[in-house]
């Protein structure tokens, strides 16, 4: 909990801080106009930069697990699952970049030989658990042809290619990589109940004298390398010379910026606030479990930590920041053409991310949260206000757009 507290300090003050720049500009400080070019190629360097630091910290994860595998142990367990959260916090902004149409999300074709179409092999949710392993008796979901998941089957062998091609071939929820993938053989199925702030309990001897030992050894060494080729897959692409960075850059400015604009409109006013947020809010599983299922990590009750990190995603494309990264942004290009407008769009982004950061630093978890706003007469909790806030800025990313010629809507 005072983690979450002095986490909100930091990001109250860094909010402050990137306001108060903002309101420098505003006042004619900063006389120099941006382009449409600029814009664009500070833009790319910070999805390389995002990209290559999930993929940097997905290594240390990688790291951490090997050793885990080659000698579990309590204290190698909890180092991998630590390793976990620190590689999801870049890799949640980057979110930002999907339908764009770049290549995290665009099959390959011969017009388009530079997709990789690998966002539902990284990040794929929710997850049937039973589909992978074993689950709580009278919990099971996965109807298929075995029992226990793909790990209790002998039969199945288990390497890149099956995993792939297991991946969503029963249905959305039948995931078999990615980091949900990770995440529930790190934690396990959660459950525990809300009110217990407890995430899932899997322990390390699941790796040691547990049934199917080895083969939960093999299914998280694979995966966990898999999603590690699939990071270097995106900074490569993205790269000086990538293949995506220099298609991009050959781009129209006004097709490239429509493609910037747009992944931030979608992840603010769609995937975010709807589908990680509002789904999981109106699911009425009961009280003990609302929404449980529905939570973007809800085996490691990170869920907080992935909607805080989306929401900032976004922040980095409107502003043209991330980390060291400050240049061009599109808040500048609207600013310098339609104040009122950008003056708008600067006040809902402000507003977003306050509201996203008071489910971030709450002591309360996101499945207790949307089961308190459930089952409680309060008209609106921080779940709702997060969710109309983000909303909101998605309205004025729209408008923003429309005053300097471009429409994110079609």
């Amino acid at each position: 909990m005072k983690l979450r507290i002095v986490l909100g300090i930091m990001i109250a003050a860094i909010a402050i801080t990137c306001v108060n720049c903002n309101d420098d500009d505003d006042k004619g400080n900063n006389t120099s106009k941006v382009t449409k070019k600029q814009v664009i190629e500070n833009y790319v360097n910070i999805v390389h930069q995002s990209y290559k630091d999930s993929y940097d910290k997905a290594v240390v994860m990688q790291t951490a697990i090997n050793a885990f595998i080659a000698a579990p142990s309590e204290a190698g367990f909890e180092a991998a699952k630590k390793a976990w959260l620190d590689a999801r916090e870049p890799y949640g902004q980057t979110e930002v970049y999907r339908e764009s149409n770049g290549p995290i999300d665009t099959k390959e074709s011969a017009s388009e030989p530079w997709g990789l179409d690998i966002e539902g092999q990284i990040n794929a949710w929710p997850l049937d658990e039973g589909y992978i392993d074993y689950v709580l008796a009278g919990t099971e979901s996965y109807a298929g042809d075995y029992s226990g998941g793909i790990i209790a089957d002998p039969a199945i062998t288990i390497n890149e290619a099956l995993l792939i091609d297991k991946n969503e071939a029963q249905n959305d929820k039948s995931i078999s990589t990615g980091w949900h993938a990770v995440e529930f053989l790190l934690w396990g199925q959660d459950n525990t109940k809300p009110a217990d702030k407890k995430a899932g309990l899997r322990t390390y001897t699941d790796y040691t004298t547990a049934a199917h030992a080895d083969r939960r050894k093999e299914f998280l060494q694979v995966s966990t390398d898999l999603l590690v080729k699939d990071l270097k897959s995106l900074v490569d692409t993205w790269a000086a010379n990538g293949a995506y960075r220099k298609v991009f850059l050959a781009l129209n400015e006004d097709v490239a910026l429509k493609q910037v604009i747009k992944g931030s409109f979608f992840i603010s006013g769609e995937e975010l606030s709807s589908e990680r947020m509002i789904a999981p809010l109106n699911s009425e599983e009961g009280i003990d479990n609302s929404g449980q299922e529905d939570e973007h990590s809800c085996f490691s009750d990170n869920t907080h930590r992935d909607i805080y990190n989306n929401a900032l995603g976004v922040q980095n494309v409107i502003f043209g920041q991330y980390g060291s990264i400050k240049g061009a942004s599109f808040y500048d290009l609207v600013n310098q053409t339609d104040a009122d407008a950008a003056q708008k769009l600067k006040v809902a982004a402000a507003d977003a991310i306050s509201k996203i950061n008071a489910i971030a630093t709450n002591d309360k978890p996101f499945d207790l949260l949307i089961i308190e706003e459930n089952f409680t007469d309060t008209p609106k909790g921080v779940v709702t206000l997060a969710i109309d806030a983000l909303k909101e800025q998605a309205n004025q990313i729209s408008a923003a757009a429309s005053s300097i010629g471009i429409n994110v809507v079609n």
